[in-house]
């Protein structure tokens, strides 16, 4: 999934002066039976943020009554996306205008400061500029330090082809940087999208060729908040349980394939590399963060990461007369760290080196982030 701007998180709030017509109290209430029912049976992740589902119904049904509108409705669901479940890999949309989706706080000075100073600190190969992917170039104060901006990892079409087309890029990329004494990584504005790309651009910075187990995921197998609701570590591919609400018939399922990564394209770079991160740093750019992380050439420079790892699934619900969908995590996924498999949902992965500019800093056009990476590539 993907944050299209620094401001956007992984689902961008729609128009909220759509006016919503009301409905009787008894749709209302099945609209949240059934909304409340498919997290109950699918949502892996409540252990992991403390949540008792069970009180949460309690609070909320309780305030659906005869007078109930839409409206209010689906203020209740942005309560819950906003002070609940906090997971911006879930949402809940109403006639695909509105949204009750989580909208984490950016660091005000880190935004400005790659929005408004980034761009003029770096010399962007022109052929680079435009494709969705990937824009490299060198820094403007040192040519021999190389800038890539991993713009997103999602494909503009699903297809073989377009897969080839970004490991094209991505091959041009390190060509043309391949000879330099360090690259500044930038995925401080990349709201992720789909394991492989993140992988095979990680992959071009492993230093050996070992297959490394990135991560394990498991899934519900019952209803339930606590953890025991949850089966083993999946080892065995699992296509999903059918269920027609759901977009391609099946939810949750689990493909183990993805759990790995390895040593990509024909020469891998293991110079010095500086990894810039921000709560911008979402989903898929999260696994190529902790790709990254475990190389030893490697430095993560800025702020902690989003913290969003599972995958989703998309609801269509029966009551409401359609009207109603809701995008649920399905996976639970401990990421290897440090040697060891750790939970980062609603946390996110902290960098080597914490570091947030100052107003004066920012004002001045520096980036704080930048001079930081260029200070590690040089010592």
């Amino acid at each position: 999934m993907v944050i299209s701007t620094f401001l956007c998180c992984v689902a961008c709030s729609k128009d909220d002066d759509v006016a919503l017509p009301t409905t009787n109290n008894t749709l209302q209430q099945k609209v949240f039976q059934e909304f409340w029912d498919i997290y109950d049976r699918h949502y892996p992740l409540f252990h992991r943020k403390d949540i008792n589902w069970k009180e949460i119904y309690d609070v909320y049904y309780t305030q659906i009554d005869k007078t109930t509108t839409d409206q209010d409705l689906l203020d209740i669901f942005k309560d819950i996306m906003n002070n609940v479940i906090k997971d911006g890999h879930t949402d809940v949309v109403y006639n695909n205008q509105q949204e009750a989706v989580f909208e984490p706080q950016f660091n005000e000075n880190i935004q400005n400061m790659v929005q408004n100073n980034t761009g003029s600190k770096v010399n962007i190969v022109a052929s680079s500029v435009n494709n969705p992917y990937i824009s490299y170039g060198t820094l403007k104060n040192d040519t021999t330090i190389g800038y890539v901006n991993a713009k997103n990892f999602e494909p503009v079409n699903e297809n073989d082809s377009e897969f080839n087309n970004f490991k094209s890029i991505v091959d041009e990329t390190l060509v043309a940087l391949k000879n330099k004494k360090g690259i500044i990584l930038d995925v401080r504005t990349n709201g992720g999208g789909q394991g492989p790309y993140a992988y095979y651009l990680a992959g071009r910075f492993f230093a050996n060729s070992t297959t490394t187990t990135l991560i394990r995921q498991r899934i519900k197998t019952t209803t339930g908040s606590g953890v025991e609701a949850l089966g083993a570590w999946a080892t065995l591919e699992f296509e999903g349980y059918p269920d027609s609400r759901v977009e391609g018939g099946y939810v949750a399922g689990v493909f183990p394939e993805d759990n790995f990564i390895k040593a990509s394209g024909t020469f891998q770079y293991t110079s010095k590399i500086a990894l810039l991160t921000s709560r911008g740093t979402a989903s898929a750019a999260e696994y190529f963060t902790a790709a990254m992380k475990t190389q030893t050439h490697v430095k993560t420079i800025g702020n902690i990461t989003f913290g969003i790892f599972a995958g989703s699934d998309i609801f269509t619900l029966n009551n409401g007369t359609g009207k109603w969908k809701t995008r649920v995590s399905t996976h639970d996924v401990e990421v290897l760290y440090n040697d060891s498999f750790q939970s980062f949902e609603g946390i996110g992965i902290s960098p080597d080196q914490l570091s947030f500019p100052t107003s004066t800093e920012v004002n001045a056009g520096e980036d704080t982030h930048i001079d930081l990476a260029v200070t590690y590539i040089k010592n």
